[in-house]
């Protein structure tokens, strides 16, 4: 499968469709930056000092109609973990306006508009970048953010892939590659006995070292160059925080010798692709 990356367009403040050389594939480019201002009073923050809060996000879509209602209901719902939005910019709004940082009910904070942030050691922020690579008939949505809480230890930060076969319209999920109840054993396997899986292995919890079986995460995408299902845990699923996410590498060769591939699984990698 060739692979090749659609490019970031920047575009501020707007909701624009932008036509590619594929005119089966379009996107929007939703780009939007916007900050906020939290005050409390001095029970809350020490001296009464202002708390400054920096929301930002940065979007590629596929054009509406592209997918039928389900399936974009679906993306929205793994990208923003929004169940309530029926399109992309209410997602991205709600993402802008959520209460992640406060309850809504405490009314000695309100948020306001500001221009800039002041010190920023001593801030909150949200920021969410989203964007399309495109590998043949697969289009995998890349959803990343980062989150930070003022005087916290340290911020967090997903990575959420989401393949759509372009062919089908529909969202690949793993069971359509492989049976995902039998895929936990495996798992072990790919971490204990391959090389590129190494520094997994090496940072593993210490319960998961002797594991007979890993939990199997929905979060995965394809590597077409090296024929590989990644599989990505996110932070603290397996190992610890200093670790970041960590991603099981199974080659598809590989691992048609210890599962077995589905037929959709065999005609997306190729002839060749499978032990048996």
């Amino acid at each position: 499968m060739k692979k090749t990356l659609l490019s970031l367009l920047i575009v501020s403040s707007m909701l624009v469709a932008c036509n590619h050389d594929d005119d089966t594939f379009k996107t929007y480019q939703y780009d939007e930056q916007r900050f906020y201002m939290l005050t409390a009073d001095e029970q809350m923050w020490p001296g009464g000092e202002p708390l400054p809060v920096d929301n930002s996000y940065s979007i590629q879509w596929p054009a509406s109609n592209t997918f039928s209602p389900d399936v974009t209901l679906e993306l929205l719902q793994r990208c923003f973990h929004d169940s309530t939005a029926n399109s992309l910019s209410e997602a991205t709004n709600h993402w802008l306006s959520n209460t992640w940082f406060y309850e809504e009910d405490a009314q000695y904070i309100h948020k306001k508009t500001v221009d800039s942030i002041g010190n920023p050691e001593h801030y909150s922020y949200g920021r969410l970048e989203g964007k399309i690579v495109r590998d043949s008939n697969l289009a995998t949505f890349i959803f990343t953010t980062e989150t930070f809480m003022a005087f916290a230890a340290h911020g967090n930060h997903t990575a959420t892939y989401t393949l759509v076969d372009l062919d089908t319209k529909q969202i690949v999920h793993l069971n359509d590659l492989v049976d995902t109840a039998q895929l936990g054993e495996v798992i072990v396997r790919a971490i204990e006995d391959l090389t590129v899986n190494k520094d997994v292995y090496d940072c593993l919890f210490d319960e998961f070292r002797n594991a007979q079986k890993f939990p199997v995460p929905s979060n995965f995408f394809i590597d077409s160059t090296r024929s590989c299902i990644n599989l990505v845990y996110g932070l603290y699923d397996i190992a610890p925080y200093a670790c970041g996410i960590q991603t099981v590498v199974m080659p598809i060769f590989w691992l048609s010798k210890h599962i077995p591939l589905t037929p959709y699984c065999k005609e997306l990698f190729g002839e060749g692709c499978s032990f048996d």
